[in-house]
């Protein structure tokens, strides 16, 4: 039973799940992320979820972590392009305790110059730690190329010189303006009764406006690009880019359908050609990364300097073969079958759970019926798939690379 409550006029999403050991999962969503950012501030948004644990009205620091370990939960969060998100894992018997502990962390935190200071060190320290990933570099490196001139390039984290000039006076007054009732949906999931639910997040959660609408709009736009970084390794690493469209295009699912015949899987056409018949690399895929206004498609591969050249000609000459010969019949049962794999794997945890209906809200404005995702997997056809290979990959690729 998934349905929209809504409580102190914020958005609820309440999801009973019985067979849970009497656990649930309560995630608060606030619709702000690095998209949403003034340059000059950017990963303001991180730097306050990690604030928002240092301090609130009703704990300290050590509260926060010891009350939530001691009676079985687990309290975490995360920044994103476009959201900043607190939840909370444990016992429904916990409910009340816990969701006051996540109501003072997103609502009530207090601020400070000694915790900001501190707090820097640590977001430098996670910066660098990004820095030496070549994975997670080459990521942020590429999306800043793609989305040059739009909110979309800037990474979420921000830099070490945007976050190191931040204020204590900056900081407060962003979140005040941003973190609030009006920019949260709040999502729950588990072995516990709606009408608790309610009550705990009312006595213990702001209200809303009701008549403000929730800010957050940003736009995008794509460029064309070759760009070339060195890094210390021994490989090189790259990432193939096609601009592609927003989350919510119906043509999502063939899309991730064309990725996993690309590279997608294990019997995808280029990890077969590339890794398992010539050993050229360990590591090839493809994965669509789609966001609330636009999006792109990715072919990664990491290889020898010596190989890549025939690395390269092998992914251009699979590209070549789906664009001018399309998919077979084959490749759409099994796409099908994996498309519907990846929908039905969101219903195996409490927080994937809740993750998948908050991404139906914050996309769609509503909670997707499985019968409507279903049927739009099910319409997918050899040709609908083969327009959006047409439609993407028959232009010029974008290529970002780190050098050793």
């Amino acid at each position: 039973m998934r349905k929209i409550l809504k409580v102190n006029n914020i958005p609820v999403i309440y999801e009973k799940v019985s067979d849970t050991s009497g656990l649930f999962t309560m995630s608060v969503f606030f619709r702000k992320g690095s998209v949403h950012e003034p340059t000059s501030v950017n990963g303001i948004s991180h730097v306050i979820e990690h604030m928002a644990f240092r301090q609130t009205r009703d704990y300290s620091s050590e509260d926060i972590s010891r009350f939530s370990e001691m009676y079985g939960g687990y309290l975490n969060a995360y920044t994103s392009k476009e959201i900043t998100s607190f939840y909370i894992k444990g016992f429904k018997e916990n409910l009340e305790l816990f969701v006051k502990l996540l109501a003072n962390i997103c609502f009530y935190p207090e601020f400070t110059s000694k915790d900001l200071s501190q707090e820097k060190n640590i977001i430098a320290e996670e910066i660098n730690s990004t820095l030496d990933n070549p994975e997670e570099y080459l990521g942020e490196l590429a999306e800043e190329k793609i989305f040059s001139g739009s909110p979309l390039q800037y990474p979420v984290s921000g830099t070490i010189e945007s976050v190191n000039s931040l204020t204590l006076k900056t900081l407060t007054e962003y979140y005040r303006s941003n973190f609030t009732p009006e920019n949260c949906v709040i999502a729950v999931c588990g072995d516990v009764d709606p009408d608790e639910v309610s009550m705990r997040i009312s006595d213990n959660f702001p209200s809303a406006k009701a008549e403000t609408a929730p800010n957050g709009e940003y736009t995008v736009n794509y460029n064309s690009f070759q760009h070339d970084k060195e890094f210390k390794s021994g490989q090189i690493h790259a990432q193939m880019m096609f601009p592609a469209f927003r989350y919510s295009d119906e043509r999502r699912f063939a899309l991730g359908g064309l990725g996993m015949i690309l590279g997608g899987l294990m019997s995808s056409r280029l990890f077969q050609e590339v890794r398992e018949k010539r050993g050229l690399c360990y590591n090839i895929e493809s994965e669509s990364i789609l966001y609330a206004k636009g999006g792109y498609m990715s072919i990664l591969f990491s290889c020898a300097p010596e190989k890549y050249d025939k690395v390269i000609r092998l992914c251009e000459k699979e590209i070549d073969k789906i664009v001018s010969r399309g998919i077979t019949e084959d490749e759409l049962v099994m796409i099908k079958n994996q498309l519907k794999f990846s929908y039905f794997s969101n219903f195996e945890t409490l927080e994937s759970r809740v993750q998948m209906n908050f991404r139906h809200l914050y996309h769609y404005g509503a909670l997707l019926d499985e019968k409507y995702v279903l049927q739009l997997v099910d319409s997918l056809s050899v040709k609908s798939v083969n327009s959006i290979a047409e439609d993407l990959l028959s232009k010029e690729y974008s290529l970002c690379r780190l050098l050793p």
